[in-house]
């Protein structure tokens, strides 16, 4: 078949490939498909076949569809592909039409979408032959404009043909190895034979030899068919023998090729190099408005657009005979005095008849300029629609973009009621109020025949629903005032009505721009939707927190889940130790009245509530019936599990199968997050509340034993010192002397333990102390023996100037009793608090952390209380105390976290 269409077809999915390609060929026995899994194996077939046509799948394994496009054109910026993509491929439609798709078309649908492909591939091909052909028939004109010839003949003195190039098929029909050795009679007619022996005998051009002048003649072509043609023919020596050449022009095909010039759809232009028009194809008028002859002579750029002067002077002020044709794009001053968007490329230049210049064809580019304009306006439409906060700002904004893209004054955003029988109009374009007598709304189960029952066909549908004419539509009995109509459907959440009152007004490029605008309208609303309900749901789970019991925070939990998540089916398991699984805590009113019992579920049990607690992970059944779980024959038919921490597990479900999407997982595992935050709260205020009371027994014990160490051991050691007095005054022993060192020891250690029964609250009135001064008022009441005291702290902190004196003064008394004979105790700072240190023996290493418990001492005199007083002073300020070794080797404690002024 001479002209069978070759066609490459690509798609990863073998099953689907097959299909396609058995449909393609039955809806046209023109076509032969070539298949390939992928885009490296097409682009194989591509270099190793002639193939005229590309479909292509869009999501495949390696590169996609877009990037094969990419790689075709690099080869073929000319052949036509058609990406044949899936649904939700919307999103890229606009890629790839600026990436010079040929088509799109989507794979949703029924057997008809192979006819429409079928269709889009003929017309597609055949309009790539068309215009090949017009380019080969321009290049033919540009031959003949330049003296090209059409068929080169040599011929020997006995007139027998010894070349012929391949031409010579084109004008008589024979192919050159048929006719070489052949005498030149066999292409012409009885009556020519004299006349062109006598001019290649040299009776006509004297006896010089050489060129020798044209003559027209009419020639015989291999199908008896006689042609008029034109020869031009000279002379020349080969081998020694004489032999002419002749060229022979079709002037019948020039005649064909002027005519297809005068009719063709591109306007051929001669320039001269001064931009002057000298010659304009009939289609200019077409084209421009303007007449040729109106034009002849003018300067062309004096018509182009000022803006766009330069940029054509620079493509075709220099040709480069071995680079690509200069091509530029401008808009063109019409007749009218618009602009329209043109195309030039620039041929070969010309010099013939004194005129110096070029060739250029041009071609209306306004369709694809202004498609390309509605696309790039598209792409600022839908980022505006990314920054909406509403479903009335979107809808809003949504029918701006129609009316402004699409010029669809009659168009609405119609949403679903929240009881699902309506679909409500959210927004109108502004001459509904004008043409509608009111507000266009849409019921469920409408009537066949009225407009309600078209929209809400298209809403159940996938695909749009495209109407040129929707007076003339047969299902149609219902008047409209619109005549030209698309409808979209919105996901779920109702339509997009595009109309307008004319028929016919809507093209492809329209359509497409309205399904990409829905989906992105669709997508804002499933993020407004999504927002909404998570805003809500935060708002709700608060109040999770402020539950006292587990019980609670159960019961709130299933009230944020049908409340603001509306879902109907809802139970929160808690896990309990000693019934050895989840055991159900809270549910929803329509799970009691709709489930059995609920039961505790057990690791044997094999629940997907128990297998999404081990895991930790949100489990999702499409269809519980199908499962054969614990709830297979109730009406339970979707379930989703959330995990709440180690607590337990919130459950949700419905009565549909497969309602349950990645926004519902989403914020499910918010509320599971929210409920595991409330139980986690809930415990540890029940742990604080056990810790407080168990800190005010301790307390309570405290201050028993501080007033049983206050009144009941203070007064009878007193009377015990009293008498030890009175017995030195009667006698003198050394034993009386033992007894009173004895009682001021008990003293000492009587203090001690009230200071640390009754100083271990938080300080809560620390005010400005000079530390300075704190430290030498405090040396001063330390008895230090013969002790030195460096005093380098000079500076203001912030502490509870009572508590402060304890910490140094215990400090003090510390160094003076350990650090030896004469010991020097040095107070100094550092950046984030102070130190006290001395130059005594120093502590043991392995010892520092003991030295601040109770009871810990090594002096005789020591109580072993008097470091446990300073960390407790520390530790109630906030601060940090740690003992190390002194520049001197001794000891040195370092208090930390001290707020400084």
């Amino acid at each position: 078949m001479p002209d069978r269409i070759p066609v490459l077809l690509v798609d990863d999915d073998p099953d689907l490939r097959e299909v396609t390609a058995s449909f393609l060929e039955r809806e046209a026995d023109r076509i032969a498909v070539e298949t390939a899994p992928d885009a490296a194996a097409g682009l194989d077939a591509l270099a190793d076949r002639e193939l005229e046509c590309v479909v292509s799948d869009y999501d495949m394994p390696g590169r996609n569809g877009l990037e094969f496009l990419d790689a075709v054109r690099e080869r073929d910026s000319d052949l036509p592909f058609i990406l044949f993509t899936g649904k939700g491929s919307e999103e890229v439609a606009s890629e790839a039409i600026s990436a010079g798709v040929t088509d799109y078309i989507q794979k949703r649908g029924g057997t008809e979408r192979y006819e429409r492909l079928a269709n889009r591939i003929v017309e597609a091909v055949e309009k790539c032959r068309a215009e090949r052909e017009a380019e080969q028939a321009i290049e033919q004109f540009r031959a003949v404009a330049n003296g090209a010839s059409d068929a080169i003949l040599t011929i020997d003195t006995d007139g027998e043909i010894r070349f012929a190039n391949p031409a010579v098929e084109s004008v008589f029909g024979h192919e050159p190895a048929a006719i070489e050795g052949e005498p030149l009679t066999t292409l012409l007619p009885e009556r020519h034979r004299e006349t062109v022996d006598r001019h290649l005998d040299g009776g006509d051009a004297g006896d010089g030899g050489g060129d020798r002048s044209e003559i027209r003649f009419d020639a015989r072509r291999r199908d008896g068919r006689e042609i008029p043609v034109s020869m031009s023919y000279g002379e020349f020596a080969a081998d020694g023998e004489r032999r002419f050449v002749g060229v022979v022009r079709d002037d019948a095909g020039r005649d064909q090729h002027r005519a297809f010039i005068e009719h063709a759809g591109y306007v051929v232009a001669v320039l001269s190099s001064d931009w002057r028009f000298r010659y304009l194809s009939p289609s200019c008028e077409r084209v421009t408005g303007h007449a040729p002859s109106d034009l002849i002579g003018e300067r062309s750029l004096d018509y182009v657009h000022p803006e766009d002067r330069e940029a054509v002077e620079d493509a075709f002020g220099e040709l480069d005979p071995d680079g690509s044709p200069p091509t530029a794009e401008y808009r063109f001053r019409t007749a009218d005095g618009d602009y329209r968007w043109l195309e030039s490329v620039g041929s070969d230049r010309i010099d013939t008849d004194d005129v110096e210049g070029y060739v250029v064809t041009t071609r209306d580019v306004s369709e694809r300029k202004e498609r390309e304009r509605t696309l790039s306006k598209l792409r600022e439409w839908t980022r505006k629609l990314n920054y909406t906060r509403t479903t009335e700002e979107a809808a809003d904004l949504a029918i701006e973009a129609v009316d402004d893209l699409i010029d669809a004054g009659l168009s609405g955003i119609h949403l679903r009621t929240e009881d699902g029988k309506r679909l409500e109009p959210a927004a109108l374009g502004q001459s509904v109020a004008t043409e509608f007598e009111t507000r266009p709304s849409y019921d469920r189960g409408a009537p066949p025949g009225t407009r309600a029952a078209l929209v809400w066909d298209a809403f159940r549908g996938e695909e749009s629903v495209v109407i040129d004419e929707l007076s003339a539509y047969e299902p149609l009995d219902e008047h409209s005032p619109a005549e030209s109509l698309v409808l979209r459907p919105i996901g779920d959440h109702g339509v997009f009505v595009v109309s307008a009152p004319d028929p016919n007004v809507f093209s492809d490029t329209d359509v497409l721009v309205a399904e990409i605008l829905s989906g992105h309208l669709e997508a804002t609303l499933d993020r407004i939707e999504r927002e909404g309900r998570v805003k809500r749901l935060h708002n709700a789970t608060r109040s999770l927190v402020s539950a006292d019991s587990p019980e609670g925070v159960a019961e709130r939990a299933v009230e944020a889940a049908t409340d603001v998540l509306g879902f109907s089916l809802v139970a929160v398991r808690i896990y309990d130790e000693e019934a050895g699984g989840l055991v159900p805590m809270a549910v929803s009113p329509e799970a009691a009245d709709l489930l059995p019992e609920r039961e505790t579920f057990t690791p044997d049990g094999g629940t997907i509530t128990w297998k999404a607690f081990e895991a930790g992970e949100i489990r999702i059944c499409d269809d519980v019936a199908e499962s054969g779980g614990v709830d297979a024959g109730t009406p339970l038919r979707s379930l989703l599990v959330a995990p709440i921490g180690e607590y337990g597990t919130v459950s949700v479900g419905e009565t549909e199968p497969g309602v349950f999407g990645g926004g519902d997982e989403y914020l499910a595992g918010i509320l599971a997050t929210a409920a595991e935050t409330a139980l986690q709260a809930e415990a540890r205020t029940r742990r604080l509340a056990e810790r407080t009371a168990e800190l005010e027994r301790q307390n309570d014990r405290l201050e028993e034993f501080a007033g049983v160490v206050s009144h009941d051991l203070r007064n009878p050691l007193e009377v015990a010192r009293g008498r030890t007095e009175l017995a030195r005054e009667e006698c003198d022993s050394e034993h009386l002397a033992a007894a009173g060192r004895a009682h001021d020891r008990m003293t000492a250690l009587i203090d001690d333990l009230l200071t640390l029964a009754r100083e271990g609250d938080p300080v809560t009135d620390a005010g400005p102390v000079d530390l300075g001064q704190i430290v030498g008022s405090c040396w001063r009441t330390v008895d230090t023996k013969e002790a030195t005291l460096r005093a380098e702290a000079e500076r203001m902190i912030v502490a509870d100037e009572g508590r402060l004196r304890q910490l140094l003064e215990n400090l003090m008394r510390n160094a003076v009793e350990h650090g030896g004979e004469g010991v020097t105790v040095t107070v100094g700072t550092l950046p984030d608090g102070f130190y006290v240190a001395d130059d005594g023996p120093g502590i043991d290493p392995d010892r520092r952390e003991e030295v601040f418990d109770a009871g810990h001492s090594t002096s005789q005199s020591g109580t072993g209380f008097g470091l446990r007083i300073v960390e407790q002073v520390a530790d109630a300020h906030g601060w940090s105390v740690r003992a190390v070794a002194s520049e001197a080797g001794g000891a040195r404690f370092e208090i930390t976290g001290v707020e400084v002024r």
